[in-house]
């Protein structure tokens, strides 16, 4: 323990403790002046424009409607003070992922914006094939950016460039996984504290890989982000008086993803991110199966409908599932501490 705890592991450590403090005490006092002006631009959750058939599940969903939204800028407010006061500025994979929340946060600010001031009820935000192509877009450029950075590192043990040889391929790579986990978290933002919590979960693991990872600065950007998302989350926990929004769900899952992407860690992401996948997971096989049958693989999609289908109350179906993914993040922390050193092989 003595020899993995180096002074430089323990000096980011603690700017990473700084980070997690000092966002999330912007992010849940300045909270409230927040989600004010959200009320008063009248930016609030359209439930008419939440494709649900089920009756009993619509009639749930519609007493959130007027809900304030994009609480993302909640997490921001506490992710950029606490960067700029704990990082090193002259980093740049600090930048990197600074960058890359705030190009999703921006992609969902348009996708809420639009679901909110259209007119239709069909009008339901960017179109899947727009939101896909910019996602990639924002994982092809970071990804570019990683290949042309004179610090490129030694591939850890977990990365798929360990395994297949990439080269320039590699940016359709970053572009996959970025998109993937962007869109991952997205979908599970359905109940109180869900996506909130599952990226809490997350970012454990990421964060000690970052402590122990030649660019220390992403752990002090994962301390932000957890503070972000915890002082976020006194606001959103059931019952919630903001919704994080694709402001925040798009750029929460692009992050995770580039933070593991930067770590070597990705081929760990169905551990670390196990519920947030299998709730993609549903969704994508549902609407392919779909297409191509015209029959419901499921009774319906994602998978934390179903259970609300079954009866269970909200805060259980949210309570399960980040316990879920505790106990496989624990196990993950092990397998991930263990290769950091921490542990003896």
């Amino acid at each position: 323990m003595l020899c993995w705890l180096t002074e430089d592991r323990l000096q980011v450590g603690l700017r990473m403790l700084g980070a997690v403090l000092t966002a999330f005490l912007i992010a849940s006092v300045g909270g409230k002046w927040i989600i004010a002006w959200l009320r008063q631009k009248r930016l609030g959750e359209r439930t008419d424009k939440t494709p649900i058939e089920d009756e009993k599940l619509r009639a749930q969903i519609n007493t959130k409607s007027g809900t304030p939204t994009m609480g993302g800028l909640l997490m921001m407010a506490g992710l950029l003070p606490a960067c700029l006061l704990w990082g090193r500025l002259n980093d740049s994979y600090l930048w990197m992922a600074i960058g890359c929340f705030l190009a999703l946060a921006a992609l969902g600010m348009v996708d809420d914006l639009r679901k909110l001031t259209g007119k239709s009820h069909r009008d339901r935000g960017l179109k899947v094939r727009y939101k896909l192509l910019a996602q990639g877009a924002i994982g092809c450029a970071l990804g570019a950016l990683v290949l042309l950075s004179p610090d490129l590192q030694a591939n850890r043990l977990f990365a798929l460039e360990g395994l297949i040889p990439l080269g320039g391929l590699a940016v359709l790579w970053f572009a996959l996984v970025i998109a993937t986990m962007s869109n991952a978290v997205n979908v599970t933002d359905g109940l109180d504290g869900l996506a909130g919590g599952l990226t809490l979960v997350a970012l454990v693991p990421l964060g000690v890989l970052a402590m122990s990872g030649p660019h220390g600065e992403l752990a002090v950007f994962a301390g932000a982000l957890f503070g972000g998302v915890v002082g976020f989350l006194w606001h959103n926990w059931h019952p919630a008086r903001v919704f994080m929004g694709d402001t925040g769900s798009l750029a929460l899952g692009g992050s995770i993803g580039l933070l593991a992407l930067l770590n070597r860690a990705e081929l760990l992401l169905p551990l670390i991110a196990l519920v947030a996948l299998v709730e993609f997971g549903s969704s994508v096989l549902q609407v392919l199966w779909f297409k191509a049958t015209g029959r419901r693989i499921l009774p319906i999609a994602p998978i934390h409908h179903l259970f609300q289908q079954k009866g269970w109350p909200e805060t259980h179906i949210v309570a399960r599932f980040c316990l879920v993914a505790l106990v496989v993040m624990l196990g993950t922390c092990f397998i991930v501490i263990r290769q950091a050193g921490f542990l003896p092989a």
